[in-house]
């Protein structure tokens, strides 16, 4: 008598509805992709970060001589001249960065809202993961390029990662810089050499 008891017991279990697994779903993806996005976003700034300090540390290293008089030509020029090639990557990447986290807000609406349906939120959630692949790429170029002994980098590339515009400063662009520079960008997006344009800031 006991065994039926416990069978009762069992088939009585409660079954989710197909809708109360949708929405656990739904649940669980805005809180992944939001954990995401989160994390790329502090991803981005630290490295926007490291390479700032890092070019700041440079910068530091040139005048630390004491002795120098303010006024000599030679380091009011290239502190002057450092510090307008900082300004204008920093620009830059934050314009970039602006242009980026406005996209993964729109996006992140269109998975969070309750109109759109399955196929909508889907093609968001796969846009928000193409846009933080071209990220990473972005960040891969803009670092093997300045080990290359690039001064500073910037990497944008365009939505459907086809395209990579590389802005570089660079005292001489010489034919081995720019062929170093095209490796690197094509290794990234797997786009073809013409496909890469190179532009000289200073």
């Amino acid at each position: 008598m006991s065994k039926n008891n416990n069978a009762k017991e069992k088939k009585v279990k409660p079954v989710l509805t197909e809708e109360q697994m949708k929405k656990r779903k739904s649940r669980q993806t805005k809180v992944a992709i939001s954990c995401f996005v989160l994390l790329l976003g502090v991803g981005v700034m630290g490295n926007w970060y490291w390479e700032n300090s890092d070019l700041s540390t440079k910068i530091s290293a040139v005048s630390t001589d004491k002795e120098k008089v303010l006024g000599e030509a030679t380091f009011v020029d290239a502190t002057t001249e450092a510090t307008t090639e900082n300004e204008y990557f920093s620009s830059a990447r934050v314009d970039r960065q602006t242009a980026r986290d406005e996209s993964l807000e729109k996006l992140q609406k269109v998975i969070d809202s309750s109109s759109e349906n399955d196929a909508a939120r889907k093609e968001a959630a796969n846009k928000i993961a193409k846009i933080s692949d071209i990220i990473a790429a972005e960040n891969k170029i803009e670092t093997l390029v300045t080990a290359k002994g690039v001064n500073n980098c910037i990497a944008v590339i365009n939505d459907e990662a086809t395209k990579v515009d590389v802005i570089v400063d660079v005292e001489e662009l010489s034919d081995t810089v720019i062929l170093q520079i095209k490796e690197i960008a094509t290794a990234q997006i797997g786009c073809s050499f013409e496909d890469v344009t190179i532009i000289q800031s200073n």
